[in-house]
């Protein structure tokens, strides 16, 4: 019996297609949901976001933008963009695209962008179509970013069904960013408090020092006028060549006393100024802000009811300075004007920017003049009838002196102002932005070599000679107190020279003589060069290995690796200047990717003996053969940005995969602020693509994936077999090779399985 045929209804098919961009809008939910406890990562989170609006709208072109602190859109993420253009471009609000949607905070979706009147002369390079998506970031009323998509695979434009879909990543991307900045708001606070402990208990240290000192300098001297002035109260009857033998042991210790208190004034002072070697690039609004919202503060001046308000003229530039002295120092200086003010008065705080940043304290009332002249004056610090608010002026007046800023008071029509001049230095800044740089170097080089020494050492520009910026394990007196000229000792020798330095016994290196030294705990040592054009800025310098063993070759190579990085992050700081809020961005990526660091268990063992075999085996040159040994230590470190609970499932949700996929260019985003080689970057962010290619992120096949990644892929099906795993059996060395294998031509090149092959036979 013949069926009739039944055409299809116009109502049914627009059902089926709602029915299918419902389902589309709910796995895209589904898989944000499963990823929003699995990481707080920047970095991550945007190109997470990004994968996801590529794939769910078939495009092959993207971005996500986030706001910079220059209120500028830069990108943070990217498909199928240049790199150059990527790490390079920069929009303001307004201009471009980009800066059109942002301005506007409205999403827009493009067919074509030669018809449409919003978008008519401006360039879209880069881009293939005609047609494009892009949303906003916008979380509570604030603009975060922007999400652009680009380029359809079919070259069709983009739909009104793929428009929804964007607008909801977007949104999504909003809360996990929002989520993400306030978790990293709240690690710098905590960064905060505790360098605010470490002075306390410094601060505590020297307190204790100081009365010591006290009690034993000021003994003997006030024995003996208190002897002198008892005799004098008991005896009666005394000539005036005694009496006089008296007054003048009074005056001979009292004049001690002077002394000894000058003496004792001075240590606390050198003691306190000691505090300042670390200072940090410091934003005056924020100061001036967070001042105003003291509750000691707001409790001084509400028990006089003295209005408080903050006029803070454009963007002032940010300056230098020791964080916690500065806030110190403006909290100790309103609280002592509020001693002069009555009930009713009013402070503004105000800045803004000329030749120097200029921070003023406008109060409501005339000083008395004689006040103004003695205000800053430690002379008259005690013999007043308030001592401690001259003390307070006192304490701001010694910040500003240790930081060369001028302060002074003086009347102006009917009020008075305390003005506060700072010079502004970018010399100044980049410095302090490489000293705190140093630390952190110091920090990710100790801990990525496992040494419990470390040293960073720069060329002083007057004298040529090396001092200590940064280390871990020397004590701040050590720090302070060295200086090496050059051709001395192994820092100097090397310095001079210009030429790494490996010694497995400093006991029996006649270069040096024997160089016993109490905080080594073994007699090897490295020393490499750290060189700008070929000329020696500072040196490098290792000691105690964490395994009391002496440093190898390897460790030599790896170190090499390092000190070029360090010299290149110099290089570029010098050539190209200091940005307003590079070095908070500089930080907080510094800090992820140390916090990283201190989980990631792929630095040691066998990794990077076998990845060195390897390489050997294939016959690569030196200088590749030293990127590969140091990408064999970082190269999954965005996988630490990633909730454990994540890596230790046995099987993974779309959402969770989609998260781990993301990791190589986590880790890219990790290194980026001073890793400059390109093949570094490939091989790391490749090493995840299959031989037949089927693999990610870009599906390269054969030859196509750089060499190094080719080799980690291997290494690292190879270590994740013969390792306890929660999602699958665990293998001896035999039969990991044996299923490397079996997916040689496939998962894996050929030559590299065979050259691992041939490096675990057992050696005859």
């Amino acid at each position: 019996m013949a069926v009739d045929y039944v055409p299809k209804s116009p109502i049914m098919e627009t059902m089926k297609e709602s029915q299918k961009l419902f389902e589309k809008k709910f796995a895209i939910l589904q898989e944000i949901s499963s990823t929003i406890v699995s990481t707080d990562n920047i970095d991550t989170i945007s190109n997470l976001m990004l994968d996801l609006a590529i794939s769910y709208t078939n495009a092959e072109k993207g971005s996500l933008m986030l706001i910079n602190e220059r209120e500028e859109l830069c990108i943070f993420a990217s498909r199928g963009i240049p790199p150059q253009l990527v790490k390079s471009y920069s929009t303001k609000l307004g201009e471009g695209i980009a800066g059109f949607v942002a301005k506007n905070r409205h999403p827009v979706l493009v067919e074509d962008v030669d018809r449409d009147e919003r978008f008519s002369g401006l360039k879209r390079d880069h881009y293939s179509t005609r047609s494009f998506i892009s949303c906003p970031i916008i979380s509570k009323s604030r603009l975060l970013g922007v999400l652009n998509i680009n380029d359809k695979a079919d070259n069709t434009p983009f739909t009104e069904d793929e428009f929804a879909l964007i607008r909801i990543v977007s949104n999504q991307a909003a809360i996990m960013l929002e989520n993400a900045f306030l978790m990293k708001q709240l690690r710098s606070k905590a960064v905060e408090l505790e360098e605010i402990n470490k002075k306390l208990i410094e601060a505590d240290v020297t307190k204790t020092e100081f009365l010591t000192r006290v009690s034993h300098e000021l003994r003997t001297p006030l024995s003996s006028i208190k002897g002198a002035a008892f005799y004098l109260q008991q005896s009666e009857k005394l000539g005036k060549e005694e009496q006089k033998e008296f007054f003048e042991i009074i005056s001979n210790e009292s004049n001690k006393l002077i002394v000894i208190v000058e003496n004792l004034l001075d240590f606390l002072r050198l003691e306190n100024e000691s505090g300042f070697a670390k200072k940090t690039i410091v934003s005056v609004s924020e100061i001036i802000n967070e001042v105003a919202n003291t509750k000691s503060l707001r409790t001084a001046l509400s028990r006089k009811n003295i209005g408080f308000s903050v006029d803070i003229k454009g963007n002032v530039s940010d300056i230098v300075g020791d964080r916690i002295k500065v806030l110190q120092l403006f909290i100790n200086l309103i609280e002592g004007i509020i001693h002069y003010l009555e009930n009713g008065d009013s402070i503004t705080v105000s800045a803004d920017e000329t030749e120097s940043v200029n921070v003023a304290l406008s109060v409501s009332r005339r000083l008395p003049e004689q006040e103004l002249l003695y205000m800053f004056d430690s002379r008259r610090m005690m013999d007043m009838e308030q001592p401690d608010e001259r003390l307070k002026l006192y304490l701001a007046m010694k910040v500003a002196e240790v930081h060369r800023w001028s302060l002074g008071a003086a009347n102006e029509g009917d009020g008075c102002v305390i003005a506060l001049n700072i010079p502004k230095g970018s010399k100044q800044k980049i410095d302090t932005l490489i000293n705190a740089s140093m630390e952190m170097f110091t920090e990710f080089i100790s801990e990525l070599l496992d040494v419990n020494i470390c040293s960073i050492m720069l060329s002083d520009d007057m004298t040529g000679e090396l001092t200590i910026k940064s280390a871990i394990g020397l004590s701040d007196d050590v720090m302070k107190r060295t200086r090496i000229r050059l051709g001395d000792k192994v820092a100097g020798w090397v310095a001079l020279e210009g030429k790494p330095l490996l010694v497995e016994d400093i006991e029996k290196d006649a270069r040096f003589g024997k160089k016993s030294i109490s905080c080594y705990n073994t007699r090897s040592l490295l020393s490499v060069p750290l060189k700008v054009g070929g000329i020696v800025i500072g040196v490098m310098n290792l000691n105690n290995k964490k395994t009391a063993g002496a440093f190898t070759s390897r460790d030599l190579d790896i170190a090499s690796v390092l000190g070029e990085r360090i010299s290149r992050y110099i290089e570029k700081l010098r050539a190209e200047g200091y940005h307003e809020g590079d070095f908070k961005h500089f930080l907080t990526s510094f800090d992820s990717l140390l916090s990283a660091q201190k989980k990631y268990h792929k630095k040691g063992g066998r990794m990077p003996q076998l990845m060195a075999g390897l390489m050997e085996r294939l016959g690569t040159g030196e200088e590749q053969k030293k990127n590969a040994l140091y990408v064999s230590m970082i190269y999954d470190l965005g996988l630490m940005v990633i909730g454990e609970g994540v890596l230790k499932k046995k099987k993974l949700l779309p959402g969770d995969a989609r998260t781990v996929k993301t990791h190589p260019k986590t880790t890219i985003s990790l290194l980026d602020e001073f890793e400059f080689s390109d093949e570094v970057r490939q091989a790391i962010l490749h090493h995840h693509e299959r031989y037949d290619g089927n693999g990610y992120p870009d599906r390269l096949k054969g030859e196509e994936i750089p060499l190094i990644s080719r080799v980690l892929s291997v290494l690292d099906a190879f270590f994740a077999m013969t390792a306890a795993r929660p999602y699958g059996e665990t293998f001896t060395d035999e039969g990991a090779l044996a299923e490397l294998q079996k997916g040689a031509g496939a998962l894996y090149d050929p030559e590299v399985v065979d050259a691992l092959a041939s490096a675990l036979k057992p050696q005859s």
